[in-house]
């Protein structure tokens, strides 16, 4: 029979897991804990949540929150960065421990219930925020209108030149 703590651990997570947008894991192993204690700081800044859990109670939390994408084959010691707004938020913070802490390895992770290998796990920290995604939107709509405008100054333009040249030549004639 299961213990009330391993019960309530693994309850705990499967509501964190349920409400993850994305999961990554990690390989702490060869960390100092000085370093982990910073490791742990740096993720919580950036709005990302670090769990080290065993890895029985993570398949099953997993499972019980219907991951379809979640590795079965933990081994080791792992971590999981967890993010619920930005998608590829966690990503991006498992990028740059991994850059900060050379000893820490990023194994896979989940995007959307979709499993994501470390090679792939790499290239979605490349993705952009969605403030960045809108701001390349607004300036894709704007462009064109700006051109119209640019274009639509320069007919008025020389529409007033034109105006002006007539009145001098009327002005010379008399």
């Amino acid at each position: 029979m299961p213990r009330q703590e391993k019960v309530a651990a693994v309850e705990d997570l499967r509501e964190r897991l349920s409400r993850a947008r994305a999961v990554v894991i990690v390989d702490y192993r060869g960390l100092s804990g000085p370093d982990v204690t910073s490791l742990r700081r740096f993720v919580r800044k950036q709005g990302v949540e670090l769990r080290v859990v065993k890895n029985t109670l993570t398949r099953i939390a997993a499972s019980e929150a219907g991951i379809k994408g979640f590795p079965t084959n933990l081994t080791g010691t792992n971590a999981l960065l967890m993010g619920e707004g930005d998608p590829a938020l966690p990503f991006r913070v498992a990028r740059e421990c991994a850059r900060r802490y050379p000893q820490l390895k990023v194994k896979a992770g989940v995007f959307d219930d979709l499993p994501v290998s470390a090679e792939e796990a790499d290239w979605y920290a490349t993705l952009p925020t969605r403030e960045e995604l809108l701001g390349r939107l607004a300036g894709a709509l704007a462009g064109p209108i700006r051109g119209l405008a640019v274009a639509l100054s320069g007919v008025t333009r020389k529409f007033a030149v034109a105006l002006s040249e007539v009145q001098k030549k009327k002005g010379a004639e008399g």
